[in-house]
């Protein structure tokens, strides 16, 4: 077998693989450069297949043609480069105009070699290539006139394609440089090795430029399969991944490790390759009852703590993906490991410190609230106090009841600015002067007009509240119910409401300044009394300035509350009916305020309920219904007062 022979089947096994490189790159299309390379290929292929069978061929004549043939795949070669590049760089200048004018060479150099009259212009059989011919030897053509213009074009086409990808190399990220030096190898050699052969550096008969794309083929092919040319996205994922702080590991369907990132090395506290082919729940035992429960076909999360060999805690995030074939069957897990222990230490002492201030509000409000109500004789008491949602801050709301002098009683509910420790200042300074001053005997309007000299703003608080204040004078002679006599200040403080026995609803007081802003107020004094079956209903604002969508709970609202509460204890007698009107009402506002409102402030509110005495009949006696519905009362003075419902 001739050497010529050999180097045929070597170029014909290289158009085999251009063929075959075609076809994968097909499949590929889609991806960047993929149709320009196809044409690439498919030029290489031609024009290596015809100069294979023009090596084995000794006739002359059929030397002739496939020598003719294979400028097919020469002239076709800078265009498919050149649509390469564009592509594959992102430059898109390579419009469909423009690659017309650059088939316009090939066409002409075609056209020209299907001429008989010009065939010779290109390449041509000397005499000596034809006695070659006789003897039995492959004929060798010789350059004519157009092959030098022709090889000159395409030199410098090649070499500019050549160019733009270099240039274009210096603005690649650095995950892709070796993808776009492999692309510009493969390249540059065919071209660098026939200008060096047309130039009589490479001594020989055989073109070895069809050899060095063969050589190409190879390179090709190895970086698709290993650099992955046409697919740059896994590429730069895959630089991500292995500069990612988070582990991520690779599963196979027995739940061993097939590939991971050196983060999971550092996680795991072994190296990389001892890593590798290892099950993951036997590598950190902690992830085992998660892999276990893991469903196919979803997502787990779960957070364990890890363990080095000295004991060090990490707090490590999981979170776990099957991964599917075309049927749905899962083939693997992706396994992402993250250190959360910076965020889990730093929710611990949060979760610390709040608990903290939870504990510290809590003792806080206790101290400004009484623990129990007090026993007040003639009444039944009932208060609720309500904050306005999440978080630990003080309530701005207070009440108390406590004695004043001569045996009289007295209460307080009122409302400071702010919330947490300034409100707290406030409220202790109202609350305990209020009791100081109820000790001393003064009256609701003097507690109240001292309370704002208290409250005076200094330079650095803005100290100011709402109040109701109250005197309570207790029935004449000890268990004797007859109704008590209240004297109620207000000091910018919303009205309470009073609930006659009859089931009519109305405000009392008259409005005062609020406290703490200015150094002289305006406060009044109104007397109420309540009979046996009559409630006082004292709020703060937060009741009737609940909001729900622009609508406030209101004054009516409560009213039409408090008048419809408890309705079927109306008429029952004695000390325990009245504690239960007076839960029944303090329940069901809290009740109605937290359903309506979306949007609302602290509560509080304070509840006093008069008992109605037992009834009592002479021996013997029957009770009429004219005598079950009849009541005695004491006059009932209720100046200041203002209707609301009858």
């Amino acid at each position: 077998m001739s050497f010529s022979i050999v180097l045929g089947v070597v170029f014909g096994v290289g158009a085999a693989g251009y063929l075959a490189l075609a076809w994968y790159v097909w499949r590929y299309r889609r991806a960047a450069g993929g149709h320009g390379l196809v044409a690439l290929s498919l030029a290489v292929f031609v024009w290596t297949t015809c100069y294979a069978m023009e090596l084995v061929t000794d006739t002359l004549e059929i030397n002739k043609v496939w020598s003719g043939l294979k400028f097919v795949g020469i002239v076709a070669v800078l265009p498919g480069l050149a649509w390469f590049v564009d592509e594959y760089t992102g430059a898109r200048r390579l419009t469909r105009g423009r690659l017309a004018l650059l088939c316009i060479e090939p066409a002409a150099v075609l056209t020209l070699l299907a001429v008989p009259a010009w065939h010779d212009s290109f390449h041509f059989y000397p005499d000596s290539a034809v006695a070659a011919s006789l003897r039995g030897e492959r004929p060798i053509p010789l350059a004519g006139d157009f092959f030098w213009p022709h090889a000159l074009y395409t030199w410098v086409g090649v070499a500019i394609c050549v160019v733009v990808l270099s240039t274009r190399l210096v603005r690649i990220a650095q995950p892709y440089r070796r993808q776009a030096y492999a692309i510009a190898v493969a390249t540059a050699l065919p071209m660098l090795v026939n200008v060096l052969f047309n130039a009589g550096v490479i001594v020989g008969d055989v073109d070895p430029t069809p050899f060095a794309f063969v050589l190409t083929a190879v390179v090709l092919f190895w970086g698709f399969f290993r650099l992955r040319l046409l697919d740059l996205v896994p590429v730069a994922r895959g630089v991500v991944v292995e500069q990612m702080t988070d582990g991520v590991v690779v599963l196979d369907a027995y739940g061993r490790v097939v590939d991971t990132n050196p983060a999971t090395a550092v996680l795991v506290g072994d190296r990389r390759s001892r890593v590798v082919g290892r099950r993951l729940d036997e590598l950190v035992p902690a992830l085992a009852p998660a892999l276990d429960a893991h469903i196919p076909g979803t997502t787990t999360r779960d957070e364990v703590v890890l363990k080095d060999l000295g004991g060090r805690r990490t707090d490590v995030s999981l979170v776990l993906t099957s991964l599917l074939d075309r049927n749905g069957a899962e083939t693997g897990r992706l396994a992402v490991l993250r250190d959360v222990s910076a965020r889990v230490r730093t929710e611990r002492h949060l979760r610390e410190l709040l608990d903290q201030q939870t504990r510290l509000a809590e003792t806080l409000e206790a101290s400004l609230r009484p623990s129990r109500l007090p026993d007040v004789p003639g009444l039944r008491l009932a208060a609720r106090s309500l904050p306005s949602g999440v978080g630990s801050q003080v309530s701005g709301d207070f009440y108390d009841v406590h004695p004043a002098t001569g045996g009289e009683w007295a209460f307080v509910l009122g409302d400071v600015s702010g919330k947490g420790v300034e409100a707290a200042i406030v409220t202790s300074t109202a609350r305990y002067t209020v009791r100081a001053l109820s000790a001393q005997g003064w009256s609701p309007r003097q507690v109240l007009e001292q309370l704002n000299l208290a409250l005076e703003p200094g330079e650095d608080l803005e100290r100011f509240c709402t109040v109701v204040y109250g005197r309570i004078t207790a029935a004449p002679a000890p268990g004797e119910v007859t109704g008590v006599r209240l004297t109620i200040s207000l000091g910018g403080h919303p009205a309470p409401f009073v609930r006659r026995a009859d089931g009519s609803v109305f405000a009392v007081g008259e409005p005062g300044t609020v406290l703490g802003l200015l150094p002289e107020v305006s406060i009044h004094e109104v007397v109420v009394d309540l009979a046996p079956g009559d409630v006082l209903l004292a709020y703060t604002d937060g009741v009737t300035e609940a909001r729900r969508d622009g609508e406030e709970f209101g004054d009516v609202r409560l009213a039409e509350v408090l008048g419809g509460t408890a309705a079927g204890l109306r008429g029952r007698t004695g000390a325990a009916a009245a504690s239960l009107v007076a839960d029944a009402v303090a329940d069901r506002v809290v009740k109605e305020v937290v359903e309506f409102a979306s949007d609302r402030d602290d509560v509080a509110l304070l509840v006093l309920a008069v008992p109605s005495p037992p009834r009592s009949r002479p021996l013997g006696s029957r009770t009429t219904p004219d005598d079950a519905g009849r009541r005695t009362a004491p006059p009932v003075r209720t100046a200041g007062a203002c209707a609301i419902l009858t």
